[in-house]
């Protein structure tokens, strides 16, 4: 990857081998060699990147990025190393078929995953994006099976689930999902709501910690501002559930992935 040091997420990537890296390493332990991953706010393509190689040949990974800057990176990071197995889309997952504008928060450090339709009214500097229904781009794409969804997109998640109905109650797929109360009431939802969404659709949910004991079964999306959480239906593999730790996982991230 080739890592701008203005940018927060890939200065992470750069220092500390990953962005993420706990979340990283139990995003893997999700992906078998041949399954279907989403990488929803995929930003530079980190997440991309390590389910590509994780899907393998016989597998495939759909990222979306609508920020054109960013979706820029995140195709050159996906040329670069050759990915055949991915799919990259210059969009944004949302309710309906629309032209969407986003903006970034005024004032704040250079991130380029901090983008959100939340910040557009406020922000001169906002982008007209294109945003696309799940269940269409299923269709289109003549999609057979979602495994995993990774989503990052800044309290958007109620918009993106409302045109994704179908091919959730088809699929049933994990994700590895933030939760970002601030962001979710700059669009008038909040937590609470969006867990009532998902525990309405069958999913338990594992929230992620900074260790192996900090981490565990969630009866609902309390924690602070910024959670991220595995939400799942099936059993989530033991490789989770237990046997890692924060100090082994961080070596990991700094071994090359």
């Amino acid at each position: 990857m080739r890592c701008d040091f203005s940018d927060f997420v890939q200065r992470q990537i750069f220092f500390g081998g990953l962005f993420e890296p706990i979340e990283s390493y139990l995003f893997l332990k999700m992906i078998a060699p041949g399954m279907t991953v989403f990488d929803v706010g995929a930003n530079c393509g980190q997440y991309t990147l390590l389910a590509a190689s994780a899907v393998g040949a016989s597998g495939s990974v759909h990222s979306f990025e609508p920020v054109p800057e960013t979706f820029g990176i995140l195709e050159e990071h996906v040329r670069l190393n050759q990915f055949d197995n991915v799919i990259v889309n210059q969009a944004a997952l949302w309710s309906e078929a629309t032209d969407l504008s986003l903006g970034s928060e005024p004032g704040a450090p250079v991130q380029s995953g901090r983008w959100s339709a939340g910040f557009a009214a406020m922000n001169p500097s906002a982008v007209t994006v294109r945003a696309l229904r799940l269940d269409d781009y299923v269709r289109e794409h003549a999609i057979t099976r979602i495994d995993l969804i990774k989503m990052d997109i800044e309290g958007a998640e109620p918009f993106m689930l409302e045109g994704a109905r179908e091919s959730l109650a088809r699929f049933r797929p994990a994700f590895l999902m933030e939760v970002n109360r601030e962001a979710l009431a700059r669009l008038d939802s909040t937590p609470e709501r969006l867990w009532d969404e998902f525990k309405a659709l069958g999913y338990s949910a594992f929230a992620i910690g900074q260790s192996r004991r900090q981490s565990g079964p969630a009866s609902d999306f309390h924690g602070g501002k910024v959670v991220n959480v595995i939400l799942h239906v099936k059993d989530l593999p033991v490789e989770i559930t237990s046997g890692w730790d924060r100090r082994p996982v961080k070596r990991w991230a700094c071994s090359g992935w």
